[in-house]
């Protein structure tokens, strides 16, 4: 058949691109779990710090304003994780399946919730202002797609805004299926008539663009390496000093020498950088 070898060769590279892309996307949702994991850590090792410093008789105001923007990034975080459980239950209760390829017919409850959280916290806060639990039926599934969409729209596949993004989002929870590749499991081109040319240069064209979504994915995962390795450096060595900081509760700050007050005034400003990094969100 004529230019029968051209466009075997072009599925191949499109199958190539595809399983190069599926790669940089576990990689990606790796990075974001090990974040998320850091960041719970953190949250626990704030409130300890918190629980010691609220235990200070006599500390400075400022010790008290400080740990108020502290209590509201918790807060934040914390509401980001509620929203994005809510995104999924929501989800899975309307039946949203995975639409696309390899993908096909999967169901995001094959996505653990803490995926979906690790997902949220890194990209995105929520800020709707109104919780998905409070909503039903049709309601809660558009909420849900268009929190998604919101905080997803920008990488990977970009359809938009609101629920189409979400929805884009949602094809992303599992190995893509590209409309030409040969593993589809979708309707693929190999199976429709059509010249071999015109076959192998939508294979081509769809594989350059499948490049473009793995290198932006490539460059999402270096940033979240990044957010993580600057929030673990500062949580070990606030864990390092657990020791000396627990010796602090029921303390008497108007007694402490000038060293001890100096820690403290340190540790206030650490415990406060380390909660504002709960909230860093990746573009």
């Amino acid at each position: 058949m004529f230019n029968a070898s051209l466009k075997k060769q072009a599925l191949k590279i499109h199958e190539d691109m595809v399983n190069s892309y599926n790669e940089s996307y576990k990689a990606m949702s790796h990075v974001c779990k090990r974040l998320y994991e850091t960041r719970t850590d953190s949250v626990k090792t704030i409130q300890m710090i918190q629980t010691v410093i609220n235990s200070i008789a006599n500390t400075p105001k400022e010790f008290a304003t400080t740990f108020g923007q502290v209590e509201k990034e918790l807060a934040n975080f914390k509401e980001t994780e509620r929203y994005a459980q809510e995104a999924y239950d929501a989800s899975v209760k309307a039946g949203v399946n995975i639409a696309g390829g390899m993908a096909a017919g999967i169901g995001i409850a094959s996505m653990a919730p803490t995926a979906m959280m690790s997902i949220a916290t890194t990209f995105g806060t929520a800020t709707t202002g109104t919780a998905i639990s409070a909503l039903s039926g049709a309601a809660a599934q558009k909420a849900a797609y268009a929190w998604l969409g919101r905080t997803f729209a920008g990488f990977a596949v970009k359809q938009g805004a609101g629920m189409a993004a979400g929805q884009a989002f949602l094809a992303l929870a599992g190995p893509i299926g590209w409309g030409i590749t040969a593993t589809s499991a979708g309707v693929s081109l190999i199976s429709m008539t059509g010249k071999n040319k015109e076959i192998a240069d939508k294979a081509i064209e769809e594989a350059k663009e499948i490049t473009k979504a793995r290198e932006e994915l490539d460059e999402v995962t270096a940033k979240v390496d990044d957010l993580r390795d600057r929030t673990l450096l500062l949580l070990n060595d606030l864990n390092q000093q657990k020791t000396r900081i627990l010796g602090f509760t029921n303390a008497d700050y108007a007694v402490l020498g000038v060293d001890d007050k100096k820690f403290l005034g340190t540790l206030v400003n650490n415990t406060q950088t380390l909660a504002t990094l709960l909230n860093t969100a990746i573009e």
